[in-house]
């Protein structure tokens, strides 16, 4: 579930929704649609949709009914999008930001399933016969979100088969993205699982930095603790352990790191 980002243009947000409360309460949605939209702000919806993986064989015909039925909506950083159990009326398409994705156990524990960046899309279990949330979505940073309700989108699966099948690879890669990553924790310590994840934000969200590829995600030692299955003690001792081979530059956010020897640990690890 980390996939790299593509750059989009300056565009001005069509939706200013300020939600600071991350208690379960809700508070009522507040949305943007076309109709009430500047002219200078339209395209920049249309564009958006066009770079969604299930959009992009659209034609613009088809996108300008498609963006009638998709609005915007704000999230500031930390806030909850949803919660596990919560009803599954929506699929969301990232416009801009960054999505965490969770899981929490009846112990309290919570594990962290992957990040997600522009153009992804989330929220897809929602066509499982439960009809609830299986995990959890929360904003990293203030994100805005393109919104498809369940309703529509059942719709449109119906009208463009086309759509459907791109859904299917989409449900696919996160099979196999799953799969890879439970293949990977049994392969690898918490050392190996640490630098394995670090390569991959590396790959996915880092920037070229004067030491290294810097990874500035906001995240600490507790939330990568939680997306490789290990105490944040163990993420610090591992944290030193790469910082003394070389392969992290820097181990306090950002994190900066050597992706050619990130790499060389974890061959050495899997030989």
């Amino acid at each position: 579930m980390l996939r790299r980002c593509r750059a989009a243009p300056d565009t001005v947000f069509c939706a200013e929704l300020d939600r600071k409360n991350r208690s379960r309460r809700q508070l009522a949605p507040q949305y943007v649609t076309l109709g009430q939209m500047q002219t200078h702000e339209y395209p920049s919806l249309v564009w958006h949709l066009k770079n969604t993986q299930l959009f992009e064989d659209l034609s613009p015909e088809e996108l300008e009914q498609l963006s009638r039925i998709t609005p915007y909506k704000r999230f500031s950083a930390g806030e909850i999008i949803y919660h596990m159990e919560d009803p599954a009326d929506a699929l969301y398409f990232i416009r801009d930001g960054m999505v965490k994705i969770s899981m929490y156990f009846p112990n309290g524990k919570e594990m962290i399933l992957g990040l997600l960046g522009q153009y992804d899309i989330f929220g897809e279990l929602l066509l499982l016969p439960s009809e609830r949330r299986p995990n959890q979505a929360e904003a990293v940073v203030d994100t805005t979100l393109i919104v498809m309700p369940e309703e529509d989108f059942q719709r449109l699966l119906s009208q463009y088969p086309r759509i459907a099948m791109k859904f299917i690879q989409v449900m696919s890669t996160r099979l196999w993205q799953a799969q890879q990553w439970q293949a990977e924790v049994g392969a690898f310590d918490a050392p190996g699982r640490l630098a394995n994840l670090l390569l991959r934000l590396a790959n996915d969200f880092g920037a070229d930095g004067e030491r290294g590829t810097v990874i500035d995600l906001n995240l600490t030692q507790q939330d990568l603790a939680k997306m490789i299955g290990a105490t944040r003690e163990t993420v610090s001792h591992c944290l030193a352990r790469l910082l003394e081979y070389g392969a992290v530059r820097r181990r306090r956010a950002p994190i900066t790191v050597n992706t050619e020897k990130l790499q060389q640990f974890l061959d050495e690890a899997s030989e």
